[in-house]
């Protein structure tokens, strides 16, 4: 992808302090997601709109060694008329800089906030104003200016008939002195964003400046630039387009730096699967909570079951699934094999342990390559004595949306599959119930590595004095059921024609059964938003010698 020099140091000449402050607040969207957009030179310079209020900025740059004063912020023009008498009369406009911020109140949808940027400092009589709406109290200075106000505006409303005191208890004045302020203010925003949400380590010498420049492009001269920010309509510019076109930006100059420090992938492209999706079912149930069916399933290759392919995939995946962040990160490739070598090797000595291993793997790449998500490090749960806790803990990232929390069963059944399916079932409501998950969420508080993870915001569902109910909308959990069909066999040849139909009824029969086990268990589950992943297979057996060949040889 090539650029062009509008997006050099060189663009930024000729740029306003407007400019770099709409920049500098569309920057904020990044890392804040109940911002839905910004206008510019929509209602007023620069619109906010966000999920429950549009702030309107006026952005005022006018010449003066003086700060601003109340007088200045409030007066309005006139012209002079004569009355019928011949005597001169002043008619005064409603022009002030505070008429006009009232005057962008239109929008009935959403309460109006306002907001004034300025070079120059303000007064005493308006410093009130400086203060964080959050901070305020209603004081003497309050008053004193809120009868300023009131002076100034007389019975002048908004649009939408709000007042002076509306006004003031929304309003606040912020000073930002120079453009190099402003810069330096986005240049964090940038390097933060790029850092912890992409995982990208910009060059801070060269790369922030040139997405500023690129970004000051877009917003004001809308040039045809190679990566172009997308407006809704004319200066709208909505939060998912401007995510996208941040995040190629950052792509664009972290490939030239070719410095990505963060462990976990989070481009989907570069990650790959090793079953295939081959049924989605989202509309068996009405509940609540979401219920999704999955079913998976290997390749054939000239009529012959894949299991080698499948072997391969897991080994390519054993770094992700056995090694914590600081160990992927720092150790050298030639340690990094040794490491998953000896572990692999003690939990292939068991038949079990080597079932839970494949599963275990078998979900964890489902996942990785189905979503946007960054693993917890598998210590965390892997050597725990109980078959019953989670095998997967992932974070599923959401760029307009808050982060869930994933949380991951799965098995290889060999047998009676109904009495599984209730085995783990009631396995599932003792984890739900014990004193077990609030600790592991504890645990993953204390050990998950945010260092090494991209940027999240899933703590707070973790902390000790939550709930899952609470926060039952930003966890899901999912079961990954590995099971023998007599549909399937090691050779195609020996399959009917129509096995794929017959496959897909099984997939879903079981699907509701689980589902079906857990509602009679605990009509709470219906709340709950729940994924099952079916993978049907010829031979459980022959997967295992497969991937333990596999290890062996690594080992």
């Amino acid at each position: 992808m090539s650029k062009s020099d509008s997006g050099g140091i060189g663009a930024k000449k000729g740029f306003l302090y407007q400019d770099y402050v709409a920049s500098f607040y569309a920057l904020k969207m990044l890392l804040d997601k109940s911002i839905r957009k910004i206008r510019c030179e929509v209602s007023d310079d620069i619109d906010i709109v966000c999920d429950h209020f549009i702030e309107y900025i006026q952005v005022k740059t006018t010449k003066s060694d003086r700060s601003w004063s109340l007088s200045e912020f409030t007066e309005v023009s006139y012209k002079t008329t004569k009355t019928k008498a011949g005597n001169e009369k002043k008619v005064y406009n409603a022009d002030s800089i505070l008429h006009k911020s009232l005057d962008c109140d239109t929008d009935s949808s959403l309460p109006a906030r306002f907001r004034i940027v300025t070079p120059r400092d303000v007064y005493s009589n308006l410093s009130y104003l400086k203060i964080p709406l959050s901070e305020r109290q209603d004081n003497k200075d309050r008053s004193a200016i809120l009868r300023s106000l009131k002076r100034a505006l007389k019975s002048y409303k908004s649009p939408n008939g709000v007042d002076a005191e509306y006004w003031l208890d929304h309003a606040v004045w912020e000073v930002i002195a120079t453009d190099e302020q402003i810069k330096l203010a986005a240049f964090k925003i940038i390097m933060t964003v790029a850092y912890e949400y992409c995982g990208i380590s910009l060059n801070p010498s060269r790369d922030p400046e040139r997405i500023l420049n690129d970004l000051l492009v877009n917003l004001i001269e809308k040039s045809a630039t190679s990566i172009v920010l997308h407006n809704e309509d004319q200066k709208i510019y909505n939060r998912q387009d401007f995510i996208s076109w941040f995040k190629k930006e950052v792509e664009y100059y972290g490939a030239q730096s070719q410095k990505q420090l963060k462990v976990y992938t989070a481009d989907r492209a570069k990650l790959k699967s090793i079953l295939d999706i081959f049924l989605a079912k989202d509309d068996k149930y009405s509940l609540a909570g979401a219920k999704l069916c999955r079913g998976v399933n290997g390749q054939y290759h000239r009529r012959k079951y894949r299991y080698e392919n499948i072997s391969k995939g897991i080994a390519q995946w054993l770094p992700e699934v056995l090694l914590t962040p600081s160990e992927i990160a720092d150790q050298s490739p030639e340690k990094l094999e040794e490491k998953i070598a000896k572990y692999v090797s003690r939990k292939a000595h068991s038949i079990p342990s080597l079932s839970n291993l494949i599963a275990n793997v078998l979900l964890h790449s489902t996942i990785r390559t189905s979503y946007n998500s960054q693993p917890i490090p598998a210590h965390l749960y892997i050597d725990d004595d109980k078959g019953t806790l989670f095998s997967n803990i992932h974070i599923l990232l959401n760029d307009h949306e808050p982060d869930l929390l994933l949380m991951g069963f799965s098995c290889l059944i060999k047998g009676d599959l109904d009495s599984s399916l209730q085995e783990i079932v009631g396995n599932f409501d003792e984890l739900l119930e014990s004193d077990a998950f609030s600790s592991r969420n504890e645990k993953i508080l204390e050990d998950k590595e945010d260092g090494y993870l991209l940027k999240h915001d899933i703590d707070e569902i973790l902390q000790a004095n939550t709930s899952l109910d609470e926060n039952i909308g930003r966890f899901r959990f999912a079961f990954f059921l590995g099971y023998e069909t007599d549909i399937l066999r090691c050779e195609k040849t020996d399959m009917d024609k129509d096995y794929q139909v017959d496959l897909e009824r099984e997939v879903i029969s079981h699907f509701k059964r689980l589902v079906d086990y857990l509602v009679i268990k605990d009509p709470f589950f219906e709340d709950l938003h729940i994924c099952v992943y079916l993978y049907p297979i010829p031979s459980i057996d022959k997967l295992k010698l497969s991937v333990r060949s596999v290890i062996d040889v690594r080992a």
